[in-house]
């Protein structure tokens, strides 16, 4: 009877578990962008520095795909989704490593084109970001990349040159944290 009772509630139950569970977080298997579009988890990953637990990146796209070259290349929508794990990283630290993503994926001719919408990118990280602080970033196509702090939007940057370029920090050929961008494709 014991037995009849759990598979029961495991079949109702169990499509509502979430996706995967990362340093305690927990991430959805699929989600819809402000614009109601659905997207799926195609993977998940931890950014670690010096072996601490920084925060947990989700890559959803509207299918799976562990092929960074056909990602940056298809226009339609994505999310990068980052759940902070770590007591405190300082606003110094995050524009510094965006910095760096930028500047390690993107040539000097690319910066230039893209430099007035990196500033306004990086004048959304005007505080120091805190353990449970998400961040998503909603790239929906024709209106450009929405970034959002705690399910309050921040603003939205147009381009698709801004959106892969912003992708490319965690994807590129310099991610941010290699196991992180193998996590991401879900490799």
């Amino acid at each position: 009877m014991k037995r009849l009772v759990f598979a029961t509630w495991l079949c109702l139950f169990c499509p509502l578990a979430p996706a995967a569970e990362l340093s305690g977080v927990f991430v959805a298997d699929e989600i819809k962008t402000a614009d109601g579009q659905s997207l799926v988890l195609n993977g998940v990953g931890l950014r670690e520095k010096l072996w601490v637990d920084v925060y947990v990146g989700s890559l959803y796209l509207p299918s799976k795909s562990g092929d960074v070259a056909e990602i940056l290349s298809k226009p339609g929508p994505w999310r990068v989704q980052l759940d902070f794990v770590y007591k405190e990283v300082s606003q110094e630290k995050l524009l510094k490593g965006w910095r760096e993503g930028f500047e390690k994926n993107q040539d000097s001719e690319t910066l230039k084109q893209l430099q007035s919408r990196i500033d306004e990118f990086y004048a959304y990280f005007d505080s120091n970001a805190v353990k449970k602080d998400q961040y998503i970033f909603d790239y929906l196509p024709a209106q450009g990349t929405r970034i959002s702090k705690n399910q309050q939007q921040l603003g939205l940057i147009p381009g698709e040159d801004f959106r892969n370029a912003l992708l490319e920090i965690w994807l590129g050929n310099y991610p941010a944290d290699k196991k992180l961008k193998k996590g991401m494709l879900g490799l």
